[in-house]
């Protein structure tokens, strides 16, 4: 026969609805408590303590038009239409922009009324007015507090607990880093019960404040229309910040589509002034160029350099001729030669051409004179002295004449050194001189052709007209768009029902208990005798079923007693083992109440309490003498008469476990438990064994080997899922066919579907039914 295979409760597949149910009501507290606890966090972080916000936004239509080709001129800058939506959002956003709204706002100074849990801005209608000079800036982000109690004097706090300083409205007050000065609305009085304070902001703090809150975006880009929205705790300064933005927004855009103009027109000029002072560089040049060659003309400069050359070389040689000539001359004429070439006469001046004709006739007469007279002779003297006298005289000017004669022509080879000089210097000034013009006439074109890019520009520029128009001005809504209340309370309820969720999830994957009968009936070949449904009167009630009769544990046990007449009906006397895994499962509550409703139906029944190991404290009945029981009838100390106890119940007796044994195991193994146990059948129609917990000592097998039924007590969450597998072992191990389970204290609304009334049983309150489930 095929015995112990099953299939325990791990295994099963798919969601135990019994088990989820049984988690859910025994957690229904913590269940309740998440649910509360996030619902009123969602409301106290997210409502409550959060402040409303507020949006102002605005419709504006944007269009470039440029009238500068309507003049004829050609532009030379980009189409200002590209990308003109980007471009135009871009620019709102831009810090440049953003930087000229908030010195037109004029927000640096925040004043705030102080509540018990969110301060309120004051906007428009303030109740004084801040004038400050910051010289440390830890004083931005501050608040200082402004005591409005008095008419005249004002009370000044930094933070809500610091020192206070006095001072008088409108007068300079000094704080150390820090100057205000006051100014009192009249309209706010001191019984207007306001606790006021001020912050002045950092201009970061007040340009991301702008940038945060800002939304530029498009609406429809084939209309190139876009909406600025705003938004702010205060309705009225959202809108202010956005009117502030759209009536900004036409000066600073008309500036920007002309900036590029501009500085091209200011490069432009800029560009123009340096080549006009290149050109008037150049035009020094050439005017040195000219007042220094006296022309403009190098190639003719040129001839004519080679010219005078030539005019110098002619003279020169003229002037070599003629010197040559006068030192031969004075040679011949140091030698008494005075004949003159005819061709050098030329060259004399008219007085040395008479001297030398007269020089030449006195010597021709003189030579007459000597063949005359004698050298001695005064004639001879006289006239050789005249000779001697004229050609001195002749020599002096010939001297003379070719001394002028070679400083003429050493000035001729000095004029020639430099004629020669300028003759090879002009190929590289007409060189220079050519690239200067080269030059000068490119600065030229180019300088008109600026001029006319200017003159482009500045019609360009001229005729640039921005069409701005606001579709919708800034709206004023006094319906908060932030915290939405439905939505956030929507999102608190689904987040906590999931919470829920994952906690249920978590301990239904934690619990190794076993929690409804689904999972004992898994058991294969280990059929279920019964369920015994919790109550609320069991607790220390040892005999429930006499003192609770119309109970719904009562009535399980009259089912249990009418299921176990189908085991062995054969028999006369039946021996029932009741056992479990572990104390507290409920073995004893059920042996005790099963014999007693066994004993009700007029059957004698007998109770065994085999648990020599621990003495109990709830007794079906008063024991007179404790060292009597089961221990001492083993040894052959007492016999079962001597130890047997009457109980309250007629028909029920019961025989105690008796003073601890050191060898309980033993005790059962002997003869003497099989004869006891036979002499009780000839006494009793049932005998209940009360054994100990097998999953602890071995015991309750030795009994349940003996018994004709073994009931094995599982414990709904109390008893683990692995007490299966302990039970599949013993089952195995000791070769166990008359074995059946029983689920104890099952929880009575599981009961529902198993046909047990509620009888006796207090259904409790509402409220108790609802936490119930």
């Amino acid at each position: 026969m095929e015995t112990g295979t099953f299939k325990s409760g791990n295994s099963i597949e798919g969601i135990d609805f019994s088990k989820l149910r049984t988690i859910i009501r025994n957690n229904r507290l913590w269940i309740l408590a998440i649910f509360v606890v996030i619902n009123l966090l969602t409301y106290l972080l997210f409502i409550r303590y959060s402040p409303d916000l507020y949006e102002s936004h605005s419709e504006i239509k944007l269009d470039i038009r440029n009238e500068a080709t309507e003049l004829g001129i050609n532009r030379l800058v980009e189409d200002q239409n590209l990308n003109i939506m980007s471009g135009e959002i871009e620019i709102i956003q831009s810090k440049l922009f953003l930087a000229r709204v908030l010195d037109s706002l004029k927000i640096d100074v925040s004043y705030y009324n102080k509540g018990e849990i969110l301060n309120y801005e004051f906007f428009g209608n303030l109740p004084f007015t801040v004038d400050y000079t910051i010289t440390r800036p830890a004083f931005y982000g501050v608040p200082i507090f402004v005591d409005l109690g008095s008419t005249e004097a004002v009370r000044l706090r930094i933070n809500q607990d610091g020192d206070q300083v006095s001072g008088k409205y409108g007068e300079p007050i000094d704080l150390n880093g820090l100057t205000v000065t006051i100014h009192r609305n009249p309209a706010f009085t001191s019984e207007s019960g306001l606790n006021c304070f001020f912050v002045i902001n950092s201009p970061e703090v007040l340009m991301n404040y702008l940038m945060r809150n800002l939304t530029v975006e498009p609406i429809n880009f084939n209309a190139n229309t876009i909406r600025i929205s705003f938004k702010d705790h205060n309705p009225l300064k959202a809108q202010t910040v956005v009117n502030k933005i759209d009536s900004l927004y036409l000066i600073f855009s008309n500036e920007q589509k002309t900036l590029a103009n501009r500085q091209k027109i200011t490069w432009l000029t800029n560009e123009l002034k340096q080549i006009e002072e290149k050109m008037s560089q150049y035009e020094n040049y050439f005017e040195d160029f000219i007042l220094a060659n006296k022309t403009s003309n190098l190639d003719e400069e040129l001839a004519n350099t080679i010219r005078l050359i030539h005019e110098i070389d002619s003279q020169r040689y003229q002037l070599t001729t003629r010197i040559t000539g006068i030192n031969e001359l004075l040679d011949d004429m140091s030698n008494g030669v005075y004949l003159v070439n005819p061709v050098h006469r030329l060259y004399f001046p008219q007085a040395i051409n008479d001297n030398l004709d007269k020089l030449s006739e006195l010597q021709m007469s003189f030579d007459r004179l000597k063949l005359s007279y004698s050298e001695v002779t005064f004639a001879f003297r006289e006239r050789e002295q005249q000779i001697q006298n004229l050609q001195e005289q002749v020599t002096k000017q010939l001297t003379e004449l070719r001394d002028s004669l070679l400083d003429r022509l050493r000035r001729l080879n000095e004029q020639k050194q430099r004629a020669e000089q300028e003759f090879a210097q002009m190929p590289d000034r007409n060189t220079e001189f050519t690239k200067n013009q080269r030059f000068y006439k490119l600065y030229e074109e180019f300088y008109l052709m600026l001029m006319q890019s200017k003159s482009e520009f500045e019609i360009a520029q001229a005729g640039s007209i921005p069409d701005f128009k606001i579709l919708s001005s800034a709206s004023l809504s006094y319906q908060p768009i932030a915290p939405n209340k439905p939505m956030i309370m929507g999102i608190g309820f689904v987040f906590s029902l999931v919470f829920n969720l994952f906690f249920i999830g978590i301990l239904y994957l934690a619990n190794n208990k076993i929690t409804s009968v689904h999972e004992l009936e898994q058991l294969r070949h280990v059929p279920l005798l019964g369920i015994i449904p919790s109550s609320h009167h069991s607790n220390g009630d040892v005999l429930h079923v006499v003192n609770h009769p119309k109970s719904m544990a009562t009535e399980a046990f009259r089912t249990l007693r009418t299921n176990l007449d189908f085991f062995n009906p054969s028999a006369a006397t039946k021996t029932v083992a009741i056992s479990s895994t572990v104390s507290g499962e409920g073995k004893s509550f059920v042996a005790m109440n099963l014999g007693g409703v066994t004993a009700l139906s007029g059957k004698k029944v007998v109770l065994l309490d085999l648990d020599m190991r621990k003495p109990k404290h709830n007794l079906p009945a008063s024991l007179s003498n404790g060292s009597m029981g089961i221990s001492t009838i083993l040894i052959g100390r007492n016999t079962w008469q001597e130890c047997l106890v009457k109980t309250d119940v007629e028909n029920l007796d019961y025989i105690p476990s008796g003073p601890h044994p050191p060898n309980p195991s033993e005790l059962l193994l002997n003869n003497e438990f099989s004869k006891l146990l036979s002499e009780l059948k000839e006494q009793y129609d049932v005998i209940i064994l009360d054994t100990p917990p097998v999953g602890l000592v071995t015991d309750g097998i030795m009994a349940m080997k003996k018994a004709d039924l073994s009931v094995y007590i599982f414990r709904a969450n109390y008893s683990k899922k692995e007490f299966l597998d302990n039970l599949k072992r013993i089952v195995n191990i000791n070769k166990l066919t008359n074995i059946a389970t029983l689920l104890n204290a099952m929880p009575v609304s599981d009961k529902k579907s198993y046909g047990y009334g509620y009888y006796e049983e207090d259904s409790g309150s509402k409220l108790k039914s609802i936490l119930k489930l």
